[in-house]
């Protein structure tokens, strides 16, 4: 699963990591937390734009659904889209023919169970750059108000060796694109078959976790903290 992210990165830093730019500049804002049942909005570069950065609400809403009350229900179902069902869901087998994207942030937050005790940790690639969670989103329109909102869900896959431990319940995680494979990912002329040949779990040899402190379990305080993604040690075992 993926519900939690870091995107404590500048607006720059994303434009020039991916050669693409801000179609609303002013209306980001980088930070440490973004949690998908706040319905964050989230940088992502789509199929059908792919020289621009939007902000996407986070929890999909496919075309299809009627009202207000039935999109507010199912958004919170659809923060995640496992690759192995994606194209017989009903929700996710449209929008993985045409509308992926790369949803762009710098970590994501996982827990490990140990006993009766839940750890957090943060993962992230070798160096902390940027990276790209494949994605894909839809553009529902509110009959009521006439406004029409782009939403989008985080694509999850098996957990290589180094999940495995760390989501050790679920045993689930992010695809993570490799960076050769992200262009390929939102190419429009590519076939849902042949797109989700992309979705499997990233090399863990890339990767890199570590404990963090349980500010981030904590409600009704601020995690939009550096505090937030600096490693704290439970014990002495051998973090991995």
């Amino acid at each position: 699963m993926c519900f939690t992210v870091n995107i404590n990165l500048t607006r720059n830093a994303l434009e020039n990591r991916f050669g693409a730019k801000f179609r609303d500049p002013s209306s980001f804002r980088p930070g440490y937390y973004f949690n998908a049942f706040e319905i964050p909005e989230l940088p992502v570069i789509q199929t059908e734009d792919p020289e621009s950065v939007n902000l996407v609400k986070w929890g999909l809403i496919p075309f299809w659904v009627k009202d207000s009350k039935a999109a507010a229900g199912i958004r919170m179902k659809t923060f995640n889209a496992r690759s192995e069902t994606i194209c017989e869901k009903p929700s996710f087998r449209g929008p993985v023919k045409s509308k992926r994207c790369l949803v762009l942030c710098r970590g994501f937050y996982e827990w490990q169970h140990r006993g009766k005790e839940k750890i957090p940790y943060y993962i992230y690639l070798d160096g902390e750059p940027p990276m790209a969670l494949a994605g894909i989103y839809d553009d529902w329109a509110d009959r009521e108000t006439g406004e029409m909102i782009q939403t989008c869900s985080i694509i999850t896959t098996a957990a290589n060796p180094l999940m495995e431990k760390i989501h050790n319940s679920k045993k689930r995680m992010p695809v993570i694109l490799p960076e050769e494979s992200e262009n390929s990912w939102i190419d429009p002329d590519l076939s849902a078959e042949e797109a989700v040949k992309y979705l499997k779990p990233v090399d863990e040899k890339t990767m890199r976790s570590h404990t963090i402190s349980k500010l981030i379990s904590k409600r009704g305080v601020d995690k939009n903290v550096p505090e937030l993604v600096k490693p704290y040690s439970y014990d002495s075992e051998t973090l991995f």
